[in-house]
């Protein structure tokens, strides 16, 4: 008995801990002195973290042996010993994969698995190829563990040949094919159940992937966490994860947030002058880029001269962590307030009313474009729901001569490409771009690889300076257009990308550090707002510059509305499993589960986030202000949501 339980009471958790201690290797510079000052926290609620993941992972099997035991037919048997071989090494390399896949994803997504893995995943299948080959240590390691996972499977009862030889057949006296003895049947419960309370936790506190907060501070808890347990937890929690709360009255809730609006007259703006907008998604693209004077800025002559003549926000964060959270959070007004993607979700038939819908109401011809696949990442889908009526893809460019290899086609051609089905779309147009190029593997057209190849700066540097010089070429295309003067060119990124690939600090601040700005050339005067300025702002601010006056949806203000202090500006997204929200001096993390804070920074002295805050007398009333922000905008978000109804609920 002893022989056959040990390699899996030993084994399959050393695996999880090797993982672990890979993890924090290869995203060290994200943990800032997390090791090995919390060593002790992070591997006692890892270890919980693990063998509740393992239960998860192996309860069928358990499940599957305990019958076996009982079951007297030999047939019935040999089949449920292959069912419970068949169920140990799928769960079990799927629980390889998700920690594996973390490894190396933890510093895109800044969160350990959840459910939109499932579809960055499914939208990512082209580009396996050269991604895993840039990965190919984690790649490595995995093969290596999976090999292990199959060896314990020889350990099971009915497996056929076990260490040292000695084979189990069906008519062996042996103890996995004879039935238990009671004394030994009930040792072997009591171990299983010890095992599931401390894996699962004592009643009233289940292990969840919160459960580590106990002991680690929330910037470490990824360290702590197991990515199968976190996905796991995701997929469940859906049904849950928007369920009603009640935090205040509905007249308090009204004084705090809505999410419907209305623009009025003011600001000596004339009315409707119904100007072309050309709106860039820049992928991928973190401020410190274009930021001047930033130690990380990239070279970006072009954005660079085009920032001085432009509406700059400085201060300008995203309201998601993914590419399928900032779309919506930019053309549909909606932050990223659960894991799922919105329009992934139950509550995808939930009338949007922003920039699309409304231009395209008010005459425009919308246009969506991106190099990449038809319906690339579901933004097809969006771009419907967004109220754009014309959609020009990878397909629709038709040449393969500049595909990138990986995600679409680059750059530079696509807005070639674009700038040409603008000049022949009836006035007045939307013309939305998501560019492609800046993504990992970072490719750069065999032209410019050497032009780019700048040694003291990395791919993803790189990638935006050949970006850069894409888009000096789409202006001076579109210059010699007619319409080109009378047309608003808006910049905002999806969301954060770190340039230094792991080895520079990361906050819940700068990991939501974005660029947004808007040039018009027909005043080209430049100047810069220092006022908070979120993604779910831009849809309300380029309305209100155009001077359209009436409704909208969304969680933004025009950030252009002298109604509204700077002081009183935020940014609302989610960290991890902590809603937040940013301030022009703060950051305020919320726990919806324990509902309590976790964290609060003072991040413009603070700019590691390292010092926190929260209960601390001296800033309680800045923390009371913060959550009730953060409080009124989940149960906006969430009771909008389950009507169906952004303007009344």
């Amino acid at each position: 008995m002893a022989r056959r339980v040990l390699p899996f009471i030993v084994i399959l958790p050393a695996i999880h801990l090797l993982l672990r201690i890979g993890f924090w290797y290869y995203n060290r510079g994200m943990f800032p002195g997390a090791w090995p000052q919390e060593a002790a926290s992070v591997f006692f609620r890892g270890l919980q973290q693990d063998w509740a993941s393992l239960i998860i992972a192996n309860l069928p099997t358990i499940l599957l042996l305990l019958w076996r035991m009982w079951e007297r037919g030999s047939a019935v048997r040999n089949a449920l010993s292959l069912a419970a071989r068949i169920c140990f090494i799928t769960a079990n390399i799927l629980a390889l994969a998700l920690n594996c896949i973390d490894i190396g994803y933890f510093r895109f997504g800044h969160h350990r698995a959840n459910l939109d893995l499932v579809y960055v995943l499914a939208d990512s299948l082209p580009s396996f190829r050269n991604i895993l080959w840039g990965y190919w240590p984690i790649l490595l390691v995995f093969a290596g563990l999976v090999s292990v996972i199959v060896k314990l499977a020889s350990f099971l009862p009915g497996a056929g040949k076990v260490s040292g030889g000695r084979g189990v057949s069906a008519n062996h006296q042996d103890y996995a094919n004879r039935r238990p003895s009671p004394p030994l049947l009930v040792t072997g419960q009591l171990a299983l159940l010890a095992l599931l309370i401390f894996s699962l936790g004592f009643p009233g506190r289940p292990v969840i992937p919160a459960t580590p907060l106990l002991s680690v501070r929330p910037a470490t808890l990824p360290l702590a966490q197991n990515s199968l347990l976190t996905w796991a937890y995701s997929v469940l929690h859906r049904s849950h994860e928007l369920r009603p709360v009640a935090y205040f009255t509905r007249p308090t809730l009204d004084s705090i947030v809505t999410s419907s609006h209305r623009l009025l007259p003011g600001g000596g703006r004339q009315g409707f002058q119904k100007k072309n907008v050309v709106l860039f998604i820049l992928e991928s693209f973190s401020r410190c880029y274009v930021m001047p004077g930033d130690p990380l800025k990239a070279s970006t002559p072009f954005l660079d001269s085009l920032i001085r003549k432009s509406l700059f926000f400085p201060c300008s964060f995203s309201n998601g962590m993914t590419s399928n959270q900032g779309i919506v959070s930019i053309l549909g007004g909606l932050p990223a307030l659960m894991d799922e993607a919105f329009y992934y979700s139950e509550y995808a038939n939930t009338p949007l009313r922003s920039l699309g819908n409304i231009l395209k109401d008010s005459g425009y011809s919308t246009n969506f474009l991106m190099g990449a696949p038809r319906d690339h990442f579901g933004f097809g889908k969006f771009a419907k729901m967004a109220g754009f009526d014309h959609e020009y893809w990878k397909n629709d460019f038709n040449d393969d001569r500049f595909y990138d290899g990986n995600w679409g086609i680059f750059d530079e051609p696509f807005l070639q490409y674009g700038a040409r089905v603008l000049d022949r779309t009836p006035e007045p147009f939307l013309g939305a771009f998501f560019t492609i190029s800046m993504h990992d593997p970072y490719t750069i057209p065999g032209q410019y690889r050497q032009a780019f190849d700048f040694p003291d700066k990395t791919p993803p540097q790189r990638v935006v300076s050949y970006t850069d010089q894409a888009f000096r070429e789409f202006f001076s295309t579109c210059k010699q257009m007619p319409w080109f003067r009378n047309t608003l060119f808006v910049f905002c990124a999806d969301h954060w990308i770190d340039p230094n690939e792991g080895r520079v600090p990361v906050s819940s601040v700068t990991a939501f550090t974005i660029p947004i700005f808007i040039y018009d050339p027909a005043s080209d005067s430049g100047r810069r707002n220092a006022t908070v300025a979120g993604q779910v702002d831009l849809a309300p601010t380029v309305l209100d510059l155009l001077g359209y006056r009436g409704p909208y949806t969304g969680f933004g203000r025009s950030l252009l509305d002298s109604a509204v202090a700077d002081s009183d500006r935020y940014v609302v997204n989610k960290y991890g499993i902590n809603y937040q929200v940013i301030t022009a001096e703060y950051v305020y993390g919320f726990d919806p589960d324990r509902a309590s804070g976790s964290y609060l920074y003072r991040y413009t002295t603070d700019t590691a986030c390292r010092h926190d805050l929260l209960n601390r007398p001296a800033v309680h009333s800045v923390q009371q202000k913060l959550e009730r922000l953060v409080k009124a905008n989940i149960q906006v978000y969430r009771q909008a949501l389950a009507a169906r109804n952004l303007l009344s609920f």
